[in-house]
């Protein structure tokens, strides 16, 4: 099992942020986390990183259970795609020395390295098909390309699980489609991670995702297999109003809700 939570709930200043959180993500699987802006995505991510620590219950992370386990390696297995990350880097860095940073775990290259890792880096944004960034600076750089190369950082390490928090915030309408489309060529790939894809927005929710955590006020709603979640009755009671399903392609949809404006 890659991630099991058992039981599990986090207080940060006597607020209760999730609430009996029970969630299982075995390997192979694609979840996609689905909630309103407020409704606890971010936490949940920072205990499966270990930044928070629970309150109540168990939480196990690639077979490291919390209070026990060796933490600071469960973190070396874990790659994140975030817009607090993007933030971290020097404008003027090199693309591919943003992405060999992934291999150190850190932003900016601390300590010195040999050509051939270099080449890693290049190697990786070539397996994502972003080999004409390769020589580009960060500040250079469009808002859908540095995602790319974030993602290229994050797989550097050989993460188990790859997180993708808010991956499309801020990309236009194509570089959004083309970014989903790189997340489902790293699905396919040989040894692939287990991804973890959180969102609101419910059309970015593609066909190779497997599953699907509905989050709202730090709990979850539903759960499960996306064609047993994603479904108009579960998501009324998610949205608290009655919402109609859109097809905008191959089991894929846009949620509209029926609301009436005053």
């Amino acid at each position: 099992m890659k991630i099991k939570m058992e039981h599990v709930t986090l207080r940060r200043q006597q607020k209760t942020i999730l609430e009996d959180i029970n969630w299982e993500v075995a390997n192979g699987e694609i979840w996609a986390i689905l909630g309103l802006n407020g409704a606890g995505k971010s936490t949940l991510l920072r205990l499966i990183l270990a930044e928070f620590w629970q309150s109540e219950g168990e939480i196990e992370i690639l077979d490291t259970s919390f209070g026990t386990g060796d933490i600071s390696q469960l973190r070396k297995k874990i790659g994140i795609v975030g817009s607090f990350i993007a933030e971290r880097f020097p404008r003027g860095m090199r693309a591919e020395e943003i992405v060999l940073t992934g291999k150190f775990k850190s932003s900016i290259l601390y300590t010195s390295y040999e050509e051939t890792d270099l080449k890693q880096a290049q190697d990786m944004m070539k397996l994502l098909k972003a080999d004409s960034l390769i020589g580009r600076k960060y500040d250079s750089l469009s808002q859908g390309e540095r995602q790319i190369i974030l993602i290229a950082r994050a797989l550097m390490d050989k993460p188990q699980i790859l997180i993708l928090d808010e991956a499309t915030s801020g990309l236009d309408l194509f570089a959004r489609e083309q970014l989903l489309h790189h997340i489902e060529q790293i699905s396919q790939m040989k040894q692939a991670p287990t991804i973890i894809y959180v969102t609101h927005h419910a059309e970015e929710i593609t066909t190779f995702m497997t599953h699907l955590l509905l989050l709202k006020n730090g709990k979850i709603i539903a759960k499960g297999k996306k064609e047993d979640v994603f479904i108009p009755h579960v998501l009324n009671e998610f949205y608290d109003c009655p919402v109609t399903l859109v097809p905008i392609g191959e089991q894929r949809y846009f949620i509209k809700p029926e609301v009436k404006y005053v």
